[in-house]
């Protein structure tokens, strides 16, 4: 009892909440205690109590072996290790032996031990390791500095299970894993278990790997498939392949470091943006300065008819013409002059001749500016319309998805409207009934153009700089569906590994092996060589027809003015014509060798 009011007061000293419990009158008291909502938990036990190990076994569960629970135990006995062998730790339990140091006689100290076992259920064994001491007249004094998981990396070959999602497997497995060809199939999960195997060697446990050909979704009985599946039942102790993070799995996985980036994109060709011919000829100019250009135009029309009129009632020597100072005969000479065809007449005023000047410098001003940049239109690459699956579904592209369970599984599950109305409108009824194609036939439709393909790029990039030219490279596009997300190391639900298999992939990336793993088995995009880029461009009919359709309406127009003029010259000889006719039809008068 005084032994308990000294740690009473130790304690509150301290402002520490804690309870004390006699072990032999436990019942069922311990397992409501351990659930108390505290982030950290400390147990303090006594190593020399009859059958303690027995009772924390039956009484609790291997998860309050975990990191938030501090186990602390005090013992004089000689067995106490007999004892703790008997304990269902793992490596990641956070638990103390503190005993006598029996060796030091002039100042009583205690040596305190790291307990804990690799994994109890794998065929672990207890191991021991001296982390420091206590001295009354020093304190704590630690010894050993080293991470817990670096200090327990060696696990004596314990035995582990794992399964990797392959879904087309035509070799071994262990062949499969350990070569380096057609690093774009199954990039992700080849990735993966490399990372996995380089934490097996660090800590030194052996791994009986198996394939599955699914990383797990939701089947029509209400349970998982694949991945997910073996996790659940606890017959892997953690994946090689990555996984998404996805709310539905929560309950039956435990997620690990995001080791691999999914990173997917519609793949397409640049689609050449063909305007009406009358857009091509009107979008140089605005239409205010098509408005400004036409008043111009009338004023310098008034301007000339004025100047011509005045030159042939002043100048009647010169002969000017009437027919000179006719607006017809005025536009004509304006149009010549923006045509750069020059001028059908000599002006011989002073003042004419400025005016003429002007005009057809205004004339080549706005000409040069108006077929550069129908010239430029021409050359230049085509501006970029298509940003998000909004646009992508209003395109005239075609729309092919890769056959894999992720991008099966999104339009199952996905509440994106835009997603979904691509799904129904593009996919859905496509060429092959499904939408869904091989990485290599995709990419072959996007080559051929009009195309565009879902696709990982870790899959897709390869292929393209294999099968592609550089030019079309250089045209090639990609919208994102869904976000860029990190994959995970997945374990079983509670898993005691998850930090240590975490730990193991930060000390990956720490020492730069995730890093050039990534650039191993992750593509990069395929470049585009500016300087080696053709240029070439097309001209459509659609884009030229505007030439011929003002060909032919002003041959019409033409041949309309013609008819008319014709009969207004020729009216008189018409009317007689038609009365001559009207009056043979109807006086009745006998003409000789009719009959």
């Amino acid at each position: 009892m005084n032994e308990s009011i000294k740690l009473s007061k130790c304690l509150m000293s301290h402002y520490l909440m804690f309870f004390v419990i006699d072990i032999k009158h436990i019942e069922n008291k311990f397992e409501k205690l351990m659930r108390i909502s505290q982030s950290h938990l400390g147990i303090v036990i006594d190593g020399d109590c009859e059958n303690w190990t027995s009772v924390i076994n039956q009484e609790t569960d291997k998860k309050y072996f975990y990191e938030t629970y501090h186990w602390l135990v005090t013992s004089t006995s000689e067995n106490v290790t007999d004892d703790l062998s008997l304990l269902k730790l793992n490596i990641n339990s956070d638990m103390h032996l503190v005993t006598l140091d029996s060796f030091n006689e002039t100042d009583e100290a205690y040596t305190i031990y790291d307990v804990y076992n690799p994994a109890s259920e794998h065929g672990g064994e207890l191991k021991m390791f001296n982390i420091g001491f206590y001295k009354e007249t020093v304190g704590y004094v630690m010894t050993n500095f080293e991470n817990k998981y670096w200090r327990r990396r060696d696990m004596t070959g314990t035995h582990f299970k794992s399964a990797i999602v392959v879904p087309v497997l035509n070799q071994s497995l262990k062949d499969y894993l350990a070569s380096d060809e057609n690093r774009q199939i199954d990039s992700q999960h080849r990735f993966q278990a490399v990372t996995v195997q380089h934490c097996k060697q660090m800590y030194n446990f052996s791994l009986k790997m198996q394939r599955t050909d699914s990383w797990g979704y939701i089947q029509d009985n209400g349970r998982f498939d694949g991945l997910v599946s073996l996790l659940e039942r606890r017959l892997i102790d953690f994946g090689s392949s990555p996984l998404l993070f996805k709310l539905d799995r929560m309950p039956f996985v435990d997620y690990g470091y995001g080791n691999w980036i999914l990173k997917s994109f519609f793949i397409y060709q640049k689609p050449k943006v063909t305007a009406s011919s009358y857009e091509i000829f009107l979008r140089p100019l605005e239409t205010n300065v098509w408005l400004l250009i036409i008043l111009t135009v009338c004023v310098i029309l008034i301007l000339m008819k004025i100047v011509f009129s005045s030159e042939m009632i002043l100048l009647p020597d010169k002969k000017v013409r009437v027919e000179e100072t006719n607006f017809s005969f005025l536009v004509l000479f304006a149009m010549g002059a923006f045509c750069q065809q020059g001028a059908a007449c000599s002006p011989f005023f002073f003042s004419s001749r400025i005016l003429a000047f002007f005009v057809f410098l205004f004339s080549i001003l706005i000409y040069q500016f108006y077929s550069a940049s129908i010239v430029s239109y021409l050359l230049l690459d085509p501006p970029r319309t298509i940003f998000n699956l909004k646009d992508l579904t209003e395109s005239q592209l075609k729309i092919g998805v890769e056959d894999i369970l992720i991008d099966r599984n999104y339009f199952v599950q996905t509440t994106d409207p835009d997603a979904i109305e691509l799904f129904e409108v593009k996919i859905k009824n496509s060429n092959n009934n499904s939408g869904f194609y091989s990485p290599t036939e995709g990419l072959e439709l996007v080559r051929q153009g009009g195309f565009a393909f879902h696709v990982e790029t870790s899959t897709a990039y390869p292929i393209i700089e294999e099968t592609f030219s550089n030019q079309e490279i250089c045209e090639l596009e990609q919208v994102q569906m869904y976000r860029t997300q990190p994959m995970h190391t997945n374990l079983q639900k509670n898993s005691p590994f998850r930090e240590m298999m975490n730990y193991c992939m930060f000390k990956q990336l720490e020492t730069g092996n995730i890093d050039r793993l990534r650039k191993h088995w992750d593509a990069r995009q395929p470049t585009c060589i500016e300087g080696a880029k053709k240029q070439e461009f097309n001209v459509s009919f659609k884009e030229f027809s505007c030439g011929p359709v003002a060909l032919g309406l002003g041959v019409l127009l033409g041949v309309i003015c013609l008819s008319i003029e014709y009969l207004i010259h020729n009216k008189h000889k018409i009317l007689q014509s038609l009365k001559r006719a009207w009056h043979f039809k109807y006086k009745k008068t006998t003409y000789p060798f009719v009959n």
